[in-house]
């Protein structure tokens, strides 16, 4: 199990001697007991913050809304989380989590590395699966200014431990398929692409108002796949050139 997951189950675990009002629903909502269950649970939660994100946006996610949602008061859903933000940051782990797995299942013998052409292929491949997953732009877009600054330590470090561990693993699948040589520059192009992305994602999903605004100016927006395709492929072209200049010096 997840390093995440496990934390936010030693708190569900410890946090059960509250005194809050006992509703109907809580009576129901508190007959998980066994680890497998909490984490299911807990799955429920973010599966349900997830569902107010895609219909919304982060200022609709809130504990009553979510313990709604779930079917559980917002007492009885601080046993799983201290806060939206901590739902949030667990909620940014799975989607990196997936985007690892969905990486796993890229064929090495669809890419072609070897030219300028399959580098653009392989652009293609990763940015529809980056899109793909909507979590990791949105909620990476509000990680350094909003999530991590409004979560507990424990809960931020034990995230931070397990962004590190699937970030080696993620710079070891790219190595593998031959995007590069060097786990160095495989680690860096993967943080750069989460700061891009970061940057990237708001600009190209508007709220309403910045919408109006650019419809009334012409202010371009413009398509978050289509820059993620581009950004991999500079980026992915720069790495190949600045390898082959390192070999020739």
């Amino acid at each position: 199990m997840h390093n995440a997951i496990n934390y936010k189950l030693r708190c569900a675990t410890c946090q059960g001697g509250g005194r809050a009002t006992v509703t109907e629903e809580d009576r129901t909502y508190q007959r998980a007991r066994t680890r497998e269950q909490k984490s299911q649970r807990l799955d429920g939660i973010l599966d349900a913050t997830r569902s107010i994100l895609d219909e919304g946006s982060y200022h609709d996610v809130t504990l009553s809304a979510i313990a709604e949602r779930v079917g559980c008061s917002r007492a009885n859903l601080s046993h799983y989380v201290g806060s939206k933000e901590e739902i949030l940051l667990l909620l940014y782990i799975r989607s990196l989590r997936e985007i690892l797995e969905a990486m796993k299942e890229i064929d090495p013998g669809s890419l072609d590395v070897s030219s300028i052409t399959g580098l653009e292929a392989a652009s293609d491949t990763l940015a529809a699966m980056l899109a793909s997953h909507r979590d990791f732009g949105r909620l990476g877009a509000l990680l350094t200014s909003i999530i991590e600054t409004n979560v507990r330590l424990e809960c931020l470090v034990e995230c931070k431990r397990e962004i590190i561990g699937m970030m080696a693993d993620g710079s070891s699948l790219l190595v593998e398929r031959g995007l590069f040589d060097e786990l160095a520059d495989s680690t860096r192009f993967l943080m750069d692409l989460s700061d891009y992305v970061a940057g990237l994602y708001p600009a190209t999903h508007p709220l309403p108002i910045q919408r109006a605004a650019c419809k009334e100016t012409g202010y371009p927006i413009l398509s978050y796949e289509e820059s993620l395709r581009d950004f991999l492929t500079v980026q992915l072209v720069g790495y190949k050139v600045l390898k082959e200049k390192r070999d020739d010096s």
